[in-house]
């Protein structure tokens, strides 16, 4: 059994597809969210290398209307705020986890194996192997998650809405391409 780096492509009244697709998407924004959750209460999640600060979650998610500054220099753990991301963020990866626990025959394990030796992977060095979309795809789906690591420690942004910008056109346009060459080899 294969599986596509983002479980199974959509179909049209492929419900199960779909629903695995869903549950991998909020698996994985589940396990960066908590990441940066953690981040953020260790170090901060914004500012330089040498003048960390800390994200507000009830500011920034708020767009300020929860609380004025998005940003705060001081290291104080706010309950109301911390403590909900992280529920939230939790709460998500273990929903996402489960339901591909359900979904996959052998569980949560046996996803994460297939996840790991997915064919796509092979595209990224060989055209051959599924052509050049998905290579293409590959690509974009590993230089986004390089760029956006790279620049969150580099330049300990990661909250930064330009980083976010270029890692989210980067990574759609990877799901994009991977879901058309997909498309193509199932014609």
């Amino acid at each position: 059994m294969t599986m596509t780096l983002v479980a199974q492509p959509m179909a049209t009244g492929n419900s199960e597809g779909d629903s695995r697709t869903v549950a991998t998407l909020a698996f994985v924004l589940g396990l960066w969210a908590t990441c940066l959750g953690v981040i953020n209460l260790v170090y901060g999640a914004y500012g330089t290398p040498e003048n960390k600060l800390k994200v507000v979650w009830a500011a920034y998610l708020s767009m300020g209307t929860l609380y004025p500054d998005l940003y705060t220099a001081d290291m104080v753990y706010r309950p109301a705020s911390d403590s909900v991301f992280m529920i939230l963020s939790l709460g998500l990866t273990i929903w996402g986890g489960k339901q591909l626990h359900d979904s996959t025959e052998g569980g949560i394990a046996q996803w994460f194996k297939d996840f790991v030796t997915c064919d796509s992977w092979l595209s990224l060095m060989s055209m051959k192997e599924a052509g050049g979309r998905m290579t293409a795809a590959m690509w974009c789906l590993v230089t986004g998650g390089i760029f956006y690591i790279y620049q969150g420690i580099e330049h300990w942004n990661w909250v930064d809405v330009g980083v976010y910008s270029v890692t989210a056109s980067l990574l759609g346009f990877g799901c994009a391409l991977m879901f058309a060459a997909k498309a193509e080899n199932q014609e």
